[in-house]
């Protein structure tokens, strides 16, 4: 059957004819250029818009997260998407799934206002940049797989210092599906277990238009929220995009960046060449300098020990000098203390009653006085051999 006739001898209604176009219209995947003429978001998240060539004008429609960079007025753009008859309102629009910028004067434009805002938060502050670790053992490689940004910082890191682990996951570095890829590699080095010590994104040189999703405000905080120092290289040295300014360090080649991420092999050994020179010749200056302290001490010893030996010397000859005098005296006090201990024995109590004396006891108290005794008194008298006990019959206090 003719579908130009089934369709001819059939009426819609209105419901109808709009699924029916949507039916046709719905499956077809179709990029449309040119030029924004309005641009509005309502409820926060709903974009409508203008499209425009030097002729014609088409309405659109996306949703803010869609959107993936500032877009104004004026601005030329590619939008990728479906054209679509809006039920309600009956509204033939385009349904925008991801939009791009187009042309140099566009892309530059929305560059500076992001940059305006991302710098007003801080994003590219220098204070908060990181130092890269001076021997990283893991390096995080962004980039696409075969490219030659690929080949050509494998090979220049791996002529530079052996023995790194590399951690490559490979994404799209031009497309719709860029900033996905991209984003959701940082958020795995960011929750992975095995942090690499480094991130480098890379990619090769090309054109604005080509380097553009490296300017998207999704890259850019990825790039800024990485919990790894982020090394970024993308285009050549004159390309500078955002992601760059974001990242601690920025370089102007893949190349380049191999050279920052690690330190170059022979460089290594000739700075520890370099070291051990500078050792040596420090060590030398310092075992001179010790020598020359040690002999200026062992000289300052010496001198020091012979002024106490002359001082010893005078000492002992005064001794030496005074030796006899001090024998005769010595022999004379040796003379006194002989007198002194003929005299003291002389003193010893049994001495004493050896001479005729006797101790007189009372009760076991020796006596001196005779107002200690009364007529009667028993009194014990210690001779030199013997003793005796007396009665008293007569005092005399004579």
């Amino acid at each position: 059957m003719d579908v130009r006739n089934l369709i001819e001898n059939k009426v819609f209604s209105v419901s109808e004819f709009n699924n029916f176009v949507n039916d046709i219209l719905t499956p077809l995947v179709v990029t449309i250029e040119g030029e924004i003429s309005e641009w509005k978001v309502s409820r926060g998240n709903l974009v409508w818009f203008t499209l425009k060539d030097e002729k014609q004008s088409l309405k659109g429609f996306s949703l803010t997260y869609r959107i993936r960079m500032p877009v104004e007025v004026g601005m030329r753009v590619k939008v990728h998407g479906r054209p679509k008859i809006f039920g309600k309102s009956g509204s033939f629009v385009f349904d925008t799934e991801y939009l791009e910028l187009s042309g140099e004067g566009s892309i530059q434009k929305s560059f500076l206002l992001l940059k305006a805002r991302l710098e007003k938060e801080g994003l590219f502050a220098i204070e908060r940049k990181r130092v890269l670790p001076r021997f990283p053992k893991t390096i995080g490689l962004i980039t696409s797989e075969g490219a030659a940004a690929y080949t050509d910082f494998l090979k220049h890191l791996s002529a530079r210092l052996g023995g790194l682990e590399i951690i490559f996951i490979p994404v799209a570095v031009q497309g719709k599906t860029t900033v996905r890829e991209v984003v959701a590699a940082f958020d795995y080095f960011n929750r992975s277990k095995n942090r690499p010590d480094v991130v480098v994104l890379t990619r090769g040189g090309g054109s604005l238009e080509d380097l553009q999703y490296f300017n998207s405000e999704e890259i850019v905080r990825a790039v800024f929220g990485s919990a790894s120092p982020v090394i970024c290289a993308i285009g050549h040295e004159r390309d500078v995009t955002l992601c760059e300014l974001s990242a601690d360090v920025r370089a102007a080649t893949p190349t380049a960046a191999a050279q920052l991420a690690v330190a170059d092999r022979q460089e290594l050994l000739s700075e520890l060449s370099n070291i051990n020179t500078t050792c040596k010749l420090k060590l030398t200056k310092r075992l001179q300098t010790l020598k020359h302290q040690l002999n200026f001490s062992t000289q300052e010893l010496l001198a020091q020990i012979s002024e106490k030996t002359r001082g010893l010397r005078m000492v002992f000859e005064k001794i030496q000098a005074a030796f006899p005098q001090l024998v005769s005296h010595l022999e004379l006090l040796q003379q006194r203390a002989k007198g002194l201990k003929i005299f003291l024995i002389s003193l010893a109590p049994q001495n004493v009653l050896a001479r005729g004396y006797s101790i007189v006891k009372k009760s076991g108290k020796i006596l001196k006085d005779t107002q200690d005794i009364k007529i009667g008194d028993k009194l014990d008298i210690q001779f030199a051999r013997g003793a005796l006990t007396a009665g008293v019959e007569k005092i005399t206090n004579d």
